[in-house]
């Protein structure tokens, strides 16, 4: 007798969007506004800090290479995603190989105290506390902050 698989029950293929960090995040922080300079990579910053913490990353990574054009998604801007669909298609073309996808930097180990850094920074807390707190220098933290564009008495406007 012959059995089919009816494939995955509604909602089973996007499981993994329901465990993703950016799951209760404004949706705004991935489609940065900036088109250039400080202000694109600060809101870039942003949103990939989101990203470095996240426990469905690989799975999002996929599909964001395959199918997100635009804005922030699988730790990837949208340049990265761009090359590295460029490289598949021409790694394809030469051989039967996987791709390899840029993943975050070599020092992801410290991706979720920076995380903390930039939420506490954007929430006002003093810079010596959280370099205290972190183990961090204050330069550090300052650039941070300076990243964020935070003003020098905290993250209060």
């Amino acid at each position: 007798m012959l059995t089919v698989d009816p494939g995955p029950v509604r909602g089973e293929e996007l499981d993994w969007r329901a465990r993703a960090a950016c799951r209760d995040v404004e949706p705004d922080l991935f489609f940065p506004t900036p088109t250039n300079g400080a202000a694109l990579v600060a809101a870039e910053r942003r949103a990939l800090s989101v990203c470095r913490v996240c426990p469905v990353l690989e799975a999002c990574r996929t599909w964001a290479i395959a199918e997100q054009p635009h804005g922030i998604a699988g730790g990837l801007t949208e340049d990265e995603r761009r090359r590295a669909r460029r490289a598949t298609t021409l790694r394809a073309g030469r051989a039967e190989r996987p791709a390899v996808v840029p993943g975050p930097s070599a020092r992801t180990d410290r991706a979720p105290v920076i995380a903390a850094g930039q939420t506490a920074l954007t929430a006002g807390t003093d810079r010596g506390d959280i370099a205290r707190a972190l183990g961090m220098t204050r330069r550090t933290v300052d650039r941070w902050a300076a990243a964020l564009a935070v003003p020098a008495g905290g993250g209060r406007w």
